[in-house]
């Protein structure tokens, strides 16, 4: 069965490139840009990991990160924020918050692929 991965990433060029890698491994992405059309789309839809960019127009991707992790129907998705953001408070907020991983940008597609593939078993 295609797992489906919920893309917050307000950047055009990040999110299509991200989208089009991970779709041409066989993952379902479903891409919005704000924190408000990701809260729509998990409300209707079966999502299997999160990639939340953390500095986004409308909510952060640390207040979207929160209010998931705390609500019993969503808390156990996991969650990987992919930023520029990248110092060591950046890093231990988002963690703190209950992310699953963080990865900083610019980095390397296979980073992104092991990662996704490690919380997904695939």
């Amino acid at each position: 069965m295609t797992k489906t991965i919920l893309l917050t990433e307000d950047d055009q060029d990040v999110g299509d490139l991200i989208q089009s890698a991970l779709e041409s491994e066989g993952y379902e992405v479903v891409w919005v840009k704000d924190g408000v059309k990701a809260v729509e789309i998990i409300q209707d839809k079966k999502v299997d990991l999160i990639l939340l960019d953390i500095m986004m127009p409308t909510f952060s991707g640390y207040w979207f990160c929160d209010v998931f992790k705390k609500n019993p129907q969503t808390k156990d998705i996991p969650i990987i924020f992919i930023s520029a953001l990248n110092s060591e408070t950046d890093i231990k907020r988002g963690m703190d918050l209950g992310a699953s991983a963080f990865l900083t940008k610019p980095f390397k597609m296979q980073q992104l692929f092991d990662m996704v593939a490690s919380f997904l078993n695939t």
